[in-house]
C-alpha cells in the first residue's frame, strides 16, 4: 500500500469538496437529521458521494465508513477509510466559517494516514504514521508538503486555551461530561467549543491551542486529527474505557490527565 499516493488523493479530494462547500454555503439546502435536532445539507451528502466514488475507483478492495452513508465499500477489508465530508454542519448553516473535512485511512483499525482540511481558509494538514505531519499548500501549484509541523511541548494549563468536543450521543445531563467541563473551566485559561474538531485540530497543530479534550467523540473526526498532531509532536492520553481522549502539548496533557483522573 503506497500511503503517500493515498495521502495525495485524500488531499486532492478534501480540497475539492472543501471548495464545493465554500461555494455552496449561501444556497445550502438544510434538512433535519435523526432525532436529536441534528442537521444535514445537500453539501454533506454530495461531498461524501464524491469522496466515496473516488476512493472506490482507486481502492475497490477497501472498506469505507462515512458519517452520512455509514459502512460502504468492501466488507471485511484490512483497510478502511473514515470520512467526515462536512465537519461542523451547524456552524456552516449558521454562517460561521468554522468547518472542514476529515479523511483518514486505517489499517486493521489503526490510523496510518490522515488529512484535515480547513475549508474556509483553504488550509490542509496531513500526516502518515511514522513520517511526520505537514501543512499542504493552499493549491496544487503550491505543492503538497509546504512545511513540516512541530508542536511546542511546553505550556501551562492555566495559560492554555483548551478545546472541548463531545459525540452526538452525549446529553446535557451526562454527569461525567459536566464534571469534565466544570474542571476545565476552572483550571484552563479558556475552554473553546467550536463544534468542529477539524477546526480544533488545525488550531492545535499550528500552535493556537494547548490541547483538545474529546469525550465519546465519533471516530471519523477524532483518530485522523489525533494522528496528525501526534506526528507533529503532541502527546496523547486515552482513558481506560476509551471514552475520553486528550491530545496536545505534552506539559498541558500531563496537567489535564491529572485533573480529570483525580
Amino acid at each position: 500500500m503506497d500511503l503517500q499516493r493515498a495521502a495525495d488523493l485524500a488531499i486532492a479530494l478534501a480540497r475539492e469538496v472543501g471548495d464545493f462547500a465554500v461555494a455552496e454555503r449561501a444556497t445550502a439546502r438544510v434538512h433535519a437529521k435523526g432525532d436529536r435536532a441534528d442537521l444535514v445539507t445537500h453539501v454533506d451528502r454530495e461531498a461524501e458521494r464524491r469522496i466515496v466514488a473516488a476512493l472506490r475507483r482507486e481502492y475497490p478492495d477497501h472498506a469505507i465508513l462515512g458519517e452520512e452513508g455509514g459502512e460502504q465499500g468492501a466488507e471485511g477489508s484490512e483497510w478502511r477509510w473514515l470520512i467526515d465530508p462536512l465537519d461542523g454542519t451547524h456552524n456552516y448553516v449558521l454562517g460561521l466559517d468554522v468547518y472542514g473535512v476529515c479523511i483518514t485511512l486505517c489499517h486493521h483499525e489503526r490510523p496510518v494516514m490522515a488529512v484535515v482540511h480547513d475549508s474556509p481558509r483553504h488550509r490542509t494538514f496531513w500526516a502518515i504514521e511514522g513520517r511526520g505531519a505537514f501543512s499542504a499548500g493552499a493549491s496544487p501549484e503550491a505543492g503538497v508538503a509546504a512545511s513540516r509541523l512541530a508542536i511546542d511541548g511546553a505550556g501551562e494549563l492555566s495559560h492554555a486555551t483548551v478545546a472541548f468536543t463531545q459525540g452526538y450521543g452525549v446529553g446535557h445531563d451526562d454527569p461525567r461530561r459536566n464534571q469534565l467541563f466544570d474542571r476545565l473551566e476552572r483550571r484552563a485559561k479558556r475552554v473553546l467549543r467550536s463544534w468542529a474538531p477539524s477546526s480544533d485540530w488545525a488550531l492545535l497543530v499550528t500552535g493556537g491551542l494547548g490541547a483538545l479534550v474529546a469525550y465519546r467523540n465519533e471516530i471519523w473526526d477524532l483518530v485522523g486529527g489525533a494522528l496528525i498532531v501526534t506526528e507533529a509532536g503532541a502527546a496523547s492520553w486515552t482513558s481506560a474505557d476509551g471514552d475520553l481522549v486528550i491530545v496536545g502539548r505534552p506539559d498541558v496533557v500531563t496537567a489535564l490527565r491529572e485533573l480529570v483522573t483525580r
